[in-house]
Formats: C-alpha cells, structure tokens, sequence
C-alpha cells in the first residue's frame, strides 16, 4: 500500500466516523427545533457512539493485515441502523410515528446509513485485496 492510499483510507474512516458523529447532532438539532424529545438525544447516541467505536477500531486494525474483523463490523452496523430504526420508531410511536419531524429524521438517518455502508464496503474491499 502506497502512501496516497493509506491517506485515502484514512479519509473514508473518518467520513465513516464523522457520518457517526451525526446520528446525535441530528438528534440534537432536532430536539432543540422542537420537533423531538429530549429523550431523543439517547437514541441517537447509541448508533453514533457504536459508529464512532467501530470506526476507531477499524484504523487500527487497519494496520494488521491478518485480520479483517472489525472491517466487516464496520460493514454491519449500518445496515442495523437502516433494519432498526425505521422498526424503533414505529414501536416506539405507534400512529404518530412519521409525524412532527419524524419521517425527516428517519430519512436523514437512512440516507447517513446508506452512504456509511457505501464507504464500508469499500474498505472492506480495499483491506480484503
């Protein structure tokens, strides 16, 4: 591995941690919108915080080139963002589950989701050759 990619790698993983770090701020900036509880903010620190750890352990697994586990965890854990959340928030709401900033969180959550399993599975392709 080059230089220039080793630099490229570590670009993605902090997108992929910066994308992490979003799930609370978007919580809070909705939260002190008005649109949310406070209670809200705890949901979102549990994907962000999740994000964040598996991302940090990532790097540094980065290093060894036998092992691949936390690669594959960094693969994971959007698409439990994208299967969990929509599923929290319809148990969690019942009827009023897409209603007062709902559904604009649900999206920008998805969409965060998305692209962080984007940037996974690009790692995990780069780290798997």
């Amino acid at each position: 591995m080059n230089r220039e990619q080793i630099e490229n790698d570590k670009k993605r993983y902090n997108i992929y941690i910066l994308i992490g770090a979003l799930y609370v701020l978007i919580k809070i900036a909705f939260v002190l919108a008005g649109y949310l509880h406070p209670g809200a903010i705890i949901h979102g620190l549990i994907p962000a915080s999740v994000a964040i750890v598996v991302g940090v352990l990532a790097i540094k697994e980065m290093k060894q080139s036998d092992t691949i586990v936390w690669h594959r965890i960094l693969v994971l854990v959007p698409i439990l963002v994208f299967i969990i959340t929509p599923i929290y928030m319809f148990f969690k709401e019942k009827e009023q589950w897409l209603i007062n900033g709902r559904l604009e969180v649900l999206i920008i959550y998805e969409i965060m989701a998305i692209v962080q399993l984007i940037i996974a599975l690009k790692q995990l392709k780069v780290v798997q050759q």
